[in-house]
């Protein structure tokens, strides 16, 4: 018996003397990762080590929610980063090579996370009882507006707390998106008929309703009785479309855009644009001058529609 007992703590030790313990695997294995967030960084020196560790943890955060820097709060989580160890692999040949760990307690950037996702769900909340205070679709749109970079924010924040967090989940997920559904539902029920009229106009409309649909808005189609707003497009393929310059067919377009507020029985904006393209076919010019002429059109459009929504 005592033989066995030999043999078993003989083949402990020999398995205890195979593990590198300098290695960067097995010093983050000694901390519990559901814990704390670590990452590892490497430097000539025990500080470049340390600093490197922390500039890769911002990095991590950057990489994973890159719109992170929005956030006012990443400094505050970073500010409760500590370098935890700092250590030197003498099995490697360099022995200028340092290695550091930065650690950082998971419950801690929660609650610091908690304070601004609970200061814009307050402000959201408040957006969302006015939305609801009226049925009237116009009057509501300030109120959605108003919400929307609170949302874009708080997008940013539930993302970081969502990477970061001990459970990888969402905080208030359900009240965030009660507000966000509010939010997307008062715009889409805004509906919009997007008419375009003339020469090659498939491209210009398609380019178009994107523009509408993107806003949030409801692009519908030109007989529809509920639409509240219009986008009228005039298109026309002009001049010298057959001309040849340089070895190209060109073509030249325009399209004269109207804004109507249907319910008001008015044209609240108006605005015409020209373009023109050239290739090797005449089709490929007018394709590719609408297309230049619909990208175009597209952000004046939302610039316009976005400016009298808001003071409706």
């Amino acid at each position: 018996m005592k033989n066995w007992i030999v043999l078993f703590c003989a083949l402990g030790l020999v398995a205890c003397a195979g593990v590198n313990k300098n290695t960067i695997s097995y010093q983050m294995s000694k901390y519990d990762q559901y814990a704390y967030y670590v990452v590892a960084g490497e430097g000539n020196t025990k500080e470049a080590a340390s600093a490197n560790a922390l500039e890769n943890m911002r990095k991590s955060f950057v990489q994973n929610v890159p719109e992170v820097n929005f956030v006012e709060q990443l400094n505050d989580i970073m500010a409760n980063a500590q370098v935890d160890k700092v250590w030197r692999d003498k099995s490697q040949k360099d022995p200028k090579n340092y290695f550091a760990l930065a650690v950082l307690k998971r419950q801690t950037a929660e609650l610091i996370l908690q304070v601004p996702a609970n200061a814009l769900d307050a402000q959201m909340g408040a957006l969302a009882s006015k939305l609801q205070a009226t049925e009237d679709k116009f009057v509501g749109l300030r109120a959605a507006f108003s919400m929307e970079p609170l949302i874009l924010k708080r997008n940013i924040v539930q993302d970081l707390y969502i990477f970061i967090s001990q459970d990888h989940a969402g905080y208030e997920s359900e009240r965030f998106e009660n507000y966000k559904k509010l939010y997307h539902d008062r715009l889409s029920s805004v509906k919009v008929a997007v008419i375009v009229r003339g020469e090659e106009n498939d491209v210009l409309l398609a380019r178009l309703i994107d523009a509408v649909n993107q806003m949030g808005l409801s692009a519908v189609s030109p007989n529809d009785p509920t639409a509240l707003l219009s986008v009228e497009t005039d298109a026309r393929v002009d001049g010298y479309g057959s001309e040849r310059l340089k070895g190209l067919e060109w073509a030249a377009t325009s399209a004269s855009v109207y804004l109507r507020d249907l319910q008001a029985g008015t044209t609240f904006a108006s605005f015409t644009l020209h373009d023109r393209a050239g290739t090797g076919r005449k089709e490929d010019s007018v394709r590719k001058s609408m297309e230049s002429l619909g990208s175009r059109a597209s952000t004046e459009i939302v610039k316009r529609l976005t400016n009298y929504l808001k003071t409706k």
